[in-house]
């Protein structure tokens, strides 16, 4: 059997459910599809997320798979979306930090009452960098690259309303640590906590 009649067979096979096809695959490819992604971000964790990030939605879609069609070229197509992605996501969060600063002006009233603003976004990034780990990343997956809250729930496999009761107990951290400054306050709830 050459192996491409292997790959269709494994394909059909995962089209089933069969995970031991599912992981002769990923072994196949996953090493592939990191250095691809590699070449592009220069971060092994981010490499991998995608690595991972690809498998899961060939699992989650193995339904549709056709097992007569390029899996290789399938694979990197969705590989090379995730890399797009990942490369929005980096410029949105520049976006963000400049609307911050922008729109910041609308709090201040005069030249002594201007705010720092460069440091006001440091100020807010360490109190981020500061939650606990899963907090801070469903902070940022909501506040900053704006994905919605069931969409978040699913990605990290937990209840929506878990995603929600991280999100709040960030906020009110956040909120008690910017308690003493009312204008960084005020500018946070603003322009950071939406619906």
């Amino acid at each position: 059997m050459n192996p491409g009649e292997n790959e269709i067979l494994l394909l059909k096979a995962l089209k089933k459910g069969d995970a031991k096809a599912f992981d002769e695959l990923f072994s196949q490819y996953g090493i592939r599809i990191y250095h691809f992604t590699y070449g592009y971000l220069k971060s092994k964790e981010d490499a991998e997320e995608v690595v991972q990030e690809v498998f899961l939605r060939i699992w989650r879609n193995r339904k549709s798979i056709k097992p007569e069609l390029s899996f290789k070229a399938y694979l990197f197509k969705i590989a090379w979306h995730f890399i797009l992605e990942y490369f929005e996501r980096a410029s949105r969060q520049q976006v963000y930090k400049d609307q911050l600063i922008e729109e910041s002006i609308q709090f201040t009233s005069g030249n002594e009452d201007r705010l720092n603003y460069q440091l006001l976004l440091e100020k807010v990034d360490q109190l981020i960098e500061q939650l606990p780990s899963r907090q801070k990343e469903i902070l940022i997956k909501r506040r900053k690259e704006d994905i919605p809250v069931k969409e978040i729930a699913e990605q990290l496999e937990i209840a929506p309303k878990t995603v929600e009761n991280h999100l709040t107990e960030a906020l009110k951290t956040i909120r008690k640590k910017l308690g003493e400054d009312n204008i960084s306050a005020m500018l946070f709830f603003a322009l950071f906590v939406k619906p």
